[in-house]
Formats: structure tokens, sequence, C-alpha cells
């Protein structure tokens, strides 16, 4: 029986643990046909407390286990501190996966920058392991990494994992603010960008992070001499029902759960709530 997309599903927690003070990760056994891309969300909701918009951290087969996917849940309100204190074999409800499908076939044969600014490494994470999982697909790989100080960087283990793999992948992680310990780089995100050679007509570029971080990091990368087109931004605005029904996720007319919230930069480089 096929899924109707505003019947939430329950599907159980598989297993869950503390990435930060703040941030919970779980691994979610997925509904029958669940076929999401990278960049997509699902509509998560405990019964009797409420539901939000989770990006997908994890696809199927693709980072996390056949038959389940991955959420990085930061604790912030009343429904998150819920899903926050699940444990394996609780159950959590689901529906999605929603948003724009942007399949990979234009992006292969070329370099690909990723920057994730704190819990915007969560979506891309989803967009690295695909990459990885198809490297012969792609030329560079380069992931940077920004969060405000060392506590806060999420899946640590995994970034050590890419760093492991040498000149495969290139690594590069940031803090604003360094802590006892920390012996690694000090500085906004956009420091990383200075020592980077990029090839402007074989990049293409994912963003995702706080919103002040956005219109700096493109600033920096239209400066480096990419293209509008070559740039895309993860834009999670307001979402409430993931279908364009509500239309609390408008920008200037366009629907964020229906065309994003992957976007290419030249697509909402005019709208004001865009960056």
């Amino acid at each position: 029986m096929a899924r109707c997309s505003m019947v939430p599903e329950p599907c159980p927690v598989l297993s869950a643990r503390q990435l930060t003070e703040r941030e919970t990760h779980l691994v979610v056994g997925a509904p029958g046909g669940f076929d999401p891309l990278p960049g997509q969300f699902v509509m998560v909701s405990v019964p009797g407390i409420g539901e939000a918009p989770i990006s997908l951290a994890a696809l199927p087969g693709e980072g996390a286990p056949e038959g389940s996917f991955e959420l990085c849940i930061r604790r912030v309100g009343r429904l998150t501190n819920v899903l926050t204190r699940l444990r394996a074999g609780d159950v959590l409800h689901v529906r999605g996966p929603y948003g724009r499908r942007v399949e990979w076939d234009g992006f292969e044969g070329n370099d690909l920058l990723f920057l994730a600014g704190g819990l915007g490494l969560a979506p891309l994470r989803a967009f690295i392991q695909r990459a990885l999982l198809h490297r012969e697909r792609f030329r560079r790989i380069v992931v940077l990494i920004g969060a405000r100080q060392p506590s806060e960087l999420l899946f640590r283990e995994e970034i050590e994992q890419w760093r492991g793999r040498g000149e495969d992948v290139r690594v590069e992680v940031t803090v604003d603010v360094a802590t006892s310990g920390w012996e690694g780089r000090v500085g906004v995100i956009t420091t990383l960008l200075d020592d980077l050679d990029l090839d402007t007509e074989r990049t293409r570029a994912f963003i995702c992070g706080p919103p002040v971080m956005y219109r700096h990091v493109v600033r920096r990368l239209l400066a480096y001499g990419l293209y509008e087109s070559h740039l895309w931004m993860t834009l999670e605005r307001r979402m409430k029902c993931g279908i364009g029904l509500c239309g609390n996720c408008q920008m200037s007319g366009r629907y964020v759960c229906q065309e994003g919230p992957l976007f290419n930069y030249r697509e909402v480089r005019h709208l004001r709530e865009a960056i």
C-alpha cells in the first residue's frame, strides 16, 4: 500500500547517541518505499507534542544501514527535548521525504566543495557520504567545517575517518573560539578558503550553516570566480506542513518545502530572505 504524504507513520528508533551537549544522532527504521535524495527532509512528530522538519543526515544504504535513515537533532524546544531523549526501541512518527529532488548526474566529473557551519554538517553529511560512495565519479572532494567551539563539532569520529583517506579527500576544520586542548585552526569558516586552490570552471559548491554564514561564504566564492549556477545552498526556513499548503515557508512566493530546501544561488540571489 502506497504511503500517504500527509499521514505520519510510526518508525522505530534503532539506535541513539549523544553527539554534543545539545545534539543527538538517531538511526531510524525507514517506512516502506522510502527513497530520498541528499538535501531532502522529513517531518518528524511525537503524538501530542508536535511536528518539525528535520534534514536527513544519512540515507538508506548510503551511510545509514539498508532500511534505515539518520537524523541529527538539536535540542531547542518542546518537541526536540522529547526527540533527543529517545532511545533504541522507542517510536517516532515520520512523513516524507519532502523537498526538491536534485539528481547527481549534473555534478559528476567535477570537483565538489562542501562548506558546513555548525549543525549544517548534518544535511551535508548525506551529500558527502554519497560522493564518497561513488568516489570514482568525481574529481577533488574538499570538506570545510566550522563550529563555534570544539565541543560543538559534530561527527568528530567520522571527520577523522574522512581525513584518514589522505589525498583522496581534503578536510579542514576551524573553530571560532579555541578551548583548552584544541590544536586545530581558529577563525571563521571563510578563512579556510584563503589557501584553497579552486578550479572555478569545474567546482560545484554546497553550503549549509547558520544564516549569517551564507552571505560571507557566497561573497567569497563569487569573488574567487565560481559561477552563480555552481553554488548550491540549503535554506530551511520556517517549514511547517512540508507540502506547500500552509505558506509558512514562502520566500517572495517561492515555497522552500517544495522548491528547496536545496537551491541554486542563481535561483534565489534576488530574494532578500534568501541570504
